[in-house]
């Protein structure tokens, strides 16, 4: 039996902060200033490949597979215009604030297009593409809202109190602006989660797929975050390809 959608939305915090992002490991070391200049550089690559890099383009597909619900809409279209142009925030393109931290970070555009995706980095890309292509928008929804950019708020919390404490960064400069606009604009963005599984996730069929995909999303995103670590952290020798010149393998 279906549970009331109610209980269900709790359960799906539940998984999510079982397993939220935030509480990697990698975002501690960040926070506390432990990655070295290099660890710190192998991280601002891989995640300019996970969000920055591909957007806006799949939230125009997310948006694209919207059932007729205005609410979802309208939540799908101000998502959209802020990744392009920062409508909400009045800023620019979640791309080019990445291109301008990785540019005070010592890293120019060139290098990071040709950043190589880790084998876990990859692993979220392809299983974001299945999720927009091949699963019901129910699920979709539930991953993009609760998973990906439902925990973004926490990472980039600590992120900013690195870059900041650590690394030179100055918490009101536009060079982090990318990071400190997330803190706020994903608690927004994130809403189309909990609304969509609420409104619509009242079968059992609709939980289970709903439940199974949610846990999925957090596993792999979990491993892109331990993927970084092994590569650049351990410096695991079958990751040795990944901490060549970016460059040197376009």
């Amino acid at each position: 039996m279906a549970l009331d959608s109610k209980k269900f939305l709790e359960e799906m915090f539940g998984l999510v902060a079982a397993k939220h992002s935030r509480d990697h490991a990698i975002f501690g070391m960040i926070e506390r200033g432990e990655l070295t200049k290099p660890q710190l550089r192998g991280f601002i690559k891989q995640f300019y490949l996970l969000f920055p890099k591909p957007f806006p383009k799949p939230i125009a597909a997310m948006f694209a597979r919207s059932p007729e619900d205005s609410e979802l809409e309208r939540m799908w279209m101000e998502n959209l215009m802020e990744e392009a142009v920062g409508g909400q925030t009045d800023t620019a393109g979640h791309r080019d604030l990445y291109l301008a931290f990785g540019e005070a970070a010592g890293i120019p555009r060139a290098e990071l297009d040709a950043t190589l995706p880790l084998p876990e980095t990859q692993a979220l890309l392809s299983w974001r593409e299945l999720l927009i292509g091949q699963r019901s928008w129910l699920e979709l929804y539930a991953c993009q809202g609760m998973a990906l950019e439902g925990t973004a708020s926490g990472r980039m919390h600590r992120v900013v109190n690195g870059l900041v404490d650590h690394y030179g960064f100055e918490r009101e400069s536009e060079d982090i602006l990318y990071w400190t606009i997330h803190m706020a604009v994903d608690e927004e963005h994130m809403l189309v989660g909990p609304y969509a599984i609420e409104k619509y996730a009242v079968s059992d069929l609709e939980q289970a797929a709903v439940r199974k995909s949610l846990q999925i999303t957090l596993d792999i995103f979990w491993l892109v975050y331990d993927g970084m670590l092994r590569a650049f952290v351990a410096e695991d020798p079958l990751y040795a390809a990944w901490r060549e010149p970016a460059t040197a393998n376009a």
